[in-house]
């Protein structure tokens, strides 16, 4: 056992222990009228017996019904009068009658009682026995039998050294287990999980073993996406670096005019490719550290147009079509700089996604409270399972993803991180008709 488990023992039992011995020693100076309640009790036996008498003297109809109106019968627990009735062997007022009392009755009235707290009636009754059973705590027969008050006192102390002994570790048991979790999870093991040890407790330990499960699984959800974003963003630099690497080398192979062009683009387009994936692993890291925005009014519908506009512009004479279906103008207190960079990045993931020949929606709604914006496009959309992490930095359905796609997975982080730093949600599903909504909600005022 350890310290903690000996404290709680220790104390539960030493406090059981001292409660018995107080009540002993404060029930010594208690004063003792026990014979002053047998002669009370007797004298109401014997005065109700009496007007009983009396009232069959005078030739009463009904003489129980008159004496139970007359006379209590009972006196909370201390004294219980029991009026027979011969012709039914019962008592007038259909009480059960106690083991001593029904054995007084076989006796009577040829010997006295085998019980000493039964008290019979001295009066003549013809037609009814009168009896009085006076009432003990249970203790107190106990106490008074030879030796007793040794064992109640011998079993009162073996009873409490064992309920202490269950309460203890019933209380010590789940700590031990969080504290052995606890030297797991420093030593790097975050599979460790508690709540299980408790069962179906509700107490304070039990909500307590269940916060730490949901903290290490929270740990080790961070550590995951910690690492998968190293891996990714050390793969996502390495391959154009590679590729640099590669131009670098062929180049002093066999570097002519006629080469010339061809690889200095190719190695200018991987420079810009590199120099654009780390200002967005930058952006990232700098809205992830944000906590708090730019507020200004922002039309949000004319946000959006300038956004489509763009788009437009760098698609050319594409087929891709972006419409935008919503109020001419949407006033919200937000940073226009994060919401521009939010939709933009939405809305350039759903035209990368979407075959030649088709329309990506843009829809601006106002709500109540809110404004939501949905974005619809017609690719092919992503599986069920990796919709939870499509919000992740650098994670990739690869097979949504297009022969060449240029895309780093970093986008979709940032608008998530901008919606969140407006206190607004961004959500993604499949369409049933094919392709996938992201829906932004954000709220009208701060």
């Amino acid at each position: 056992m350890n310290r903690f488990f000996r404290r709680i023992l220790l104390s539960v039992w030493l406090t059981l222990v001292a409660g018995v011995m107080l009540a002993f020693v404060v029930t010594r100076w208690l004063p003792s009228d026990e014979t002053d309640v047998l002669g009370l009790n007797e004298a109401l036996v014997a005065a109700i017996a009496g007007d009983l008498g009396l009232l069959l003297a005078e030739g009463a109809v009904d003489p129980g019904g008159q004496l139970a109106a007359r006379h209590p019968l009972a006196f909370e627990d201390l004294l219980e009068i029991y009026v027979i009735d011969e012709s039914t062997g019962g008592d007038i007022q259909d009480r059960r009658l106690p083991l001593p009392v029904r054995a007084a009755l076989e006796r009577f009235p040829s010997a006295t009682p085998i019980d000493a707290r039964v008290i019979l009636a001295p009066a003549e009754t013809p037609g009814f026995r009168v009896i009085g059973f006076h009432k003990r705590f249970p203790l107190t027969e106990t106490v008074r039998r030879t030796g007793g008050r040794p064992i109640l006192l011998l079993t009162m102390l073996l009873v409490s050294a064992v309920v202490s002994f269950f309460l203890a570790r019933f209380i010590v048991l789940p700590v031990r287990h969080l504290r052995e979790a606890g030297h797991r999870v420093a030593e790097g093991d975050l599979s460790v999980r508690v709540a299980h040890t408790v069962g179906d407790r509700k107490d304070d330990i039990a909500m307590l073993a269940r916060d730490f499960d949901t903290m290490t699984e929270r740990i080790g959800r961070l550590l995951g996406s910690q690492q998968r974003l190293m891996r990714d963003v050390s793969h996502e630099l390495r391959s154009p670096l590679a590729r640099l690497q590669a131009l670098q080398s062929l180049a002093r192979q066999r570097f002519t005019a006629a080469d010339e062009t061809l690889i200095l683009d190719r190695m200018d387009a991987e420079s810009e490719r590199l120099n654009e994936l780390i200002e967005r692993i930058l952006s990232f890291a700098r809205l992830d550290a944000q906590q708090e925005i730019r507020r200004q009014f922002t039309d949000l519908a004319d946000l959006v147009r300038t956004i489509i506009d763009d788009v437009h512009i760098e698609l050319g004479e594409g087929d891709i079509i972006v419409q935008l279906a919503g109020p001419d103008r949407l006033t919200l207190d937000a940073d226009a700089g994060l919401l521009h960079s939010a939709i933009e990045n939405i809305v350039r993931n759903a035209v990368r996604f979407t075959p030649e020949g088709s329309v990506v929606m843009v829809t601006l709604s106002e709500r109540e409270s809110t404004v939501q914006l949905m974005v619809n496009d017609e690719g092919p959309g992503v599986p069920d399972t990796a919709l939870p992490q499509l919000f992740d930095p650098f994670f990739q359905v690869d097979e949504s993803r297009p022969p060449g796609d240029g895309g780093s997975g970093v986008g979709l982080a940032i608008a998530r991180r901008a919606v969140q730093l407006h206190g607004g949600t961004i959500e993604a599903e499949n369409r049933s008709e094919g392709g996938l909504r992201v829906t932004v909600e954000l709220p009208l005022r701060s």
